[in-house]
């Protein structure tokens, strides 16, 4: 599963002279908690909404620009990379996104941690949905492909009581 399956392509950029609370408002009204810097059709940075929220702290009212505040030469992905390469990335790093980068070095999309997750659910999810082949590899042709069980053990099947009529006088 290459990156570019799952990234988000439309990513909202800023520019590093870009005032702060400016990016932040951006954030908050996008539901997003990361923007890629951009000058010159190059990612120079990015700033998460957790800098923006420090920033507000230490700064106050001051108009900052993002660039002082941004992490410069963000991590960065390629389009063609492994889905399992981006989540090691953003594990060893620590970090919540990667800008997307094609060949050029220029800005494709972005994917998170969040998206990793979805990926990741969706994943487990498609797994139960084939059945048929789970039923082949358990039941061995059995007409039903239960839960697995370990080695050694036995399933107990229990069968439900008759129930008896009460005779009547």
């Amino acid at each position: 599963m290459k990156v570019s399956q799952y990234m988000t392509r439309q990513v909202l950029t800023i520019a590093p002279q870009t005032e702060f609370r400016r990016a932040f408002d951006l954030m908050h009204s996008r539901r997003i908690h990361h923007l890629p810097v951009v000058d010159a059709d190059r990612v120079v940075g990015i700033v998460a909404e957790r800098d923006l929220l420090l920033a507000a702290a230490n700064f106050g009212s001051a108009e900052v620009p993002v660039s002082e505040i941004m992490h410069a030469s963000p991590v960065c992905v390629s389009e063609n990379a492994q889905l399992k390469q981006a989540a090691r990335l953003l594990v060893v790093n620590h970090i919540g996104s990667l800008p997307v980068l094609n060949s050029r070095k220029l800005l494709v999309g972005i994917i998170t941690e969040t998206d990793v997750f979805k990926i990741t659910a969706g994943m487990l999810h498609a797994r139960r949905a084939t059945k048929t082949a789970a039923k082949k590899k358990a039941g061995k042709g059995s007409k039903k492909a239960g839960k697995a069980i370990a080695p050694g053990k036995r399933k107990t099947v229990r069968k439900p009581a008759k129930k008896v009529a009460a005779k009547r006088k």
